[in-house]
């Protein structure tokens, strides 16, 4: 039961209609019989300075910080983690006695499912998207030993600016060029993984896709989507028709909000619980 004592923690975002975290972490303080409470809190760009002031004037024990925040959260922020800070975002702020610091357990997370799955992740690889996302990841993976990194966004002027900035970081190789078909095609047939880093395919939008034809994939390449709503986006879909392996967001999810719980409360969380709690809802 939720009273006076009851420790606050939440997710700041918007919108937050495909978050599962706040079922995932309240379930997960239930079993644990912490006298927590993890909240929805939509917070629109404009008012993203009031809600971090909030989390002090309430005093949370922390937010993770979702889409479309993750960069510009920092400038509000006492301190930040070397990982936020090398790969420019954040995803978790933690409240300690009216000192707000950034964390980012993205990319962390990303890794440790890929290990979870024993998922080889040292090749070439080309991501799509250059926000907040892509940059925990690409970074994570540059320090993780991969072998180069390619950014193909919308904006290319923003995924030039990554690239640059995680060469310069990690002395990996990275470029980047505009995503449209025709640069994925001249790029697909060298690379040995393939990630979507953008919302494209995101419940409730789940007929969309960030790529419409992936025929220049060699067979050994492995698909990533960062997507966990819908567990097969239609680019996994895609990808699964020309008979490559996939893997879906929710491990990811998974060991990020894992760290969070972690960071905040200094606990150890069950994870075979947290994914059985997701799954339980997805397949529903």
């Amino acid at each position: 039961m939720i009273n006076s004592k009851t420790k606050l923690i939440g997710i700041l975002g918007y919108p937050l209609d495909h978050s599962l975290s706040p079922l995932m972490h309240n379930q997960v303080l239930a079993k644990m019989g912490l006298n927590y409470v993890y909240l929805p809190l939509e917070v629109r760009p404009d008012d993203i300075a009031k809600a971090v002031e909030a989390v002090r004037v309430f005093d949370m024990l922390g937010v993770n910080v979702t889409i479309p925040h993750k960069e510009r959260v920092t400038k509000y922020l006492d301190d930040i983690s070397p990982e936020a800070k090398a790969c420019g975002a954040v995803n978790l702020i933690k409240h300690t006695k009216g000192r707000l610091v950034g964390h980012n357990t993205d990319g962390d997370g990303f890794i440790a499912g890929l290990r979870e799955d024993n998922i080889d992740y040292k090749g070439d690889i080309l991501l799509l998207g250059a926000g907040g996302a892509a940059k925990a990841v690409g970074y994570a993976l540059a320090r993780a030993g991969a072998k180069s990194l390619t950014f193909l966004n919308n904006d290319e002027i923003q995924a030039a600016k990554l690239a640059d900035y995680i060469s310069e970081q990690t002395k990996v190789n990275c470029r980047s060029l505009l995503l449209n078909q025709a640069n994925f095609n001249d790029i697909a047939i060298d690379i040995d993984m393939l990630i979507n880093c953008t919302p494209v395919g995101m419940y409730p939008n789940i007929d969309a896709g960030p790529m419409a034809d992936l025929a220049r994939l060699k067979s050994h390449v492995i698909v990533c989507d960062l997507i966990y709503n819908p567990l097969k986006t239609k680019f996994l879909t895609l990808a699964e028709a020309n008979s490559l392996r996939i893997v879906n967001g929710l491990p990811m999810f998974i060991h990020q909000g894992a760290l969070t719980f972690e960071i905040l409360t200094e606990l150890s969380p069950p994870i075979n619980y947290m994914k059985e709690v997701v799954l339980n809802h997805l397949v529903l």
